[in-house]
């Protein structure tokens, strides 16, 4: 590795990993925050991750989307038909599934179906005129799309959720749809209100300054909440990017063995392990960390991708390949999607180890349609390969595209 990239931040393939993890252990919303943060970061250096970024999101899109219309059909089952409403309407606007799509509109007109509240059923209060109730719908409204967003947390961080008011709700939905600037406002408004009782709210501050780039004034929030919350999960990957960024690896490494919990640890707390090991050029060690691991608890796909990266800097190319052929077996045994990503540095390093077989040959020009921004690099290798099978014709012909397409972009 590059000890450069440490000056520039944690690189969009690395927070995509912490996504991976986060997505394995049911974590959707944090994942879709990670991966939109990796997008982010992919945007002038490497557009070419976008698509498979952008599929990663949909994907954490859909799980949600899932989740809330599970919620919503036991909401409906308890007679809660308002409630169920507003989580299958979340659940539609997350839904990138076609088909998964049509089926919350249909349960939505079905729920539409049963008789309305009676609006004479909600007695008015005295002096309560007309504006005073429209003000009163909005915010039942608002608070019932702020129970939809955090309906993917666990039973305790929802009850804390809840138990903040206003301006949090709201900075926490617009963190939630990206509007980072208005979300530092309003969550920092929020933990100035709640002085005393200040958890979660700092680590939803930390996360919008982050996007923003604003990385002093998180590492101070993340320090603080992981104090206080030291069994939360979601705080270790964006703390220890900052140290990472840092050179701070022995405080990293600090963090992370202090981290409660039995010695089988979660994969993502495991990976980090591992990273800071690994940022910090003790590839031995972390081959080791990551060996250990996987012996013990099987495979991982986000632990076998790092102990892949791991191999390739210490010059182990076949052991690497290896790595990588199983991440893509086992994708293909359960039919997900395989990233573009792990295909590309399984047929990159086979190349480079002699291996121009058709099978590689035709990785390539699969990944001239799923990846099109990089289908120059691609064309040159499948001319490549035709030149080293002596097919100089084809060659030639995808020599020509290689140099069309670079000369366009």
């Amino acid at each position: 590795m590059k000890f450069s990239h440490l000056f520039t931040g944690k690189p969009y393939h690395e927070i995509e990993k912490n996504a991976d993890a986060f997505f394995q252990m049911g974590e959707y919303g944090s994942a879709k925050l990670e991966y939109e943060r990796a997008l982010h970061k992919s945007a002038k250096k490497a557009p070419e991750a976008h698509d498979h970024l952008k599929a990663k999101i949909i994907e954490c899109k859909n799980a949600l989307a899932l989740e809330h219309r599970k919620s919503a059909e036991n909401l409906m089952e308890a007679g809660l038909h308002e409630e169920a409403e507003d989580l299958l309407q979340l659940a539609l606007e997350l839904a990138q599934d076609e088909r998964l799509a049509i089926e919350i509109e249909e349960q939505l007109k079905q729920l539409k179906t049963h008789p309305p509240v009676p609006e004479t059923s909600r007695i008015s209060l005295p002096g309560e005129n007309v504006e005073d109730a429209k003000e009163f719908v909005y915010q039942e409204s608002e608070t019932e799309y702020f129970a939809a967003l955090i309906n993917t947390l666990s039973e305790r961080e929802q009850e804390i959720y809840f138990g903040y008011e206003d301006p949090f709700r709201e900075g926490y939905v617009k963190l939630n749809q990206g509007y980072f600037e208005e979300a530092v406002t309003l969550l920092s408004q929020a933990l100035q209100t709640n002085a005393s009782s200040t958890g979660f709210i700092r680590l939803e501050l930390a996360s919008a300054h982050l996007n923003l780039g604003n990385n002093a004034e998180g590492c101070l929030l993340l320090e603080g909440f992981l104090k206080d919350n030291p069994e939360s999960l979601r705080g270790y990957p964006p703390l220890c990017d900052i140290y990472w960024q840092n050179k701070e690896f022995d405080k990293a490494q600090q963090l992370l063995m202090n981290c409660p919990g039995p010695p089988n640890d979660p994969p993502v707390i495991q990976l980090l392990i591992g990273e800071t090991l690994f940022y910090a050029g003790r590839y031995h060690d972390a081959q080791s960390h990551y060996l250990d691991y996987l012996n013990a608890h099987g495979e991982d796909q986000a632990i076998t991708l790092a102990l892949a990266k791991t191999f390739e800097a210490l010059g182990s190319l076949e052991k690497a390949q290896k790595q990588y052929a199983e991440v893509i077996n086992n994708c293909q045994g359960c039919g997900k999607t395989i990233d573009p990503l792990i295909k590309q540095k399984y047929a990159d390093i086979s190349l480079e180890t002699g291996d121009h077989s058709a099978s590689i040959l035709e990785i390539y020009l699969g990944l001239v349609q799923e990846v099109p921004e990089n289908r120059a690099d691609y064309y040159q290798k499948i001319s490549m390969i035709y030149e080293l099978n002596g097919n100089e014709k084809e060659a030639s012909r995808f020599r020509s595209f290689a140099d069309q397409f670079q000369h366009e972009s």
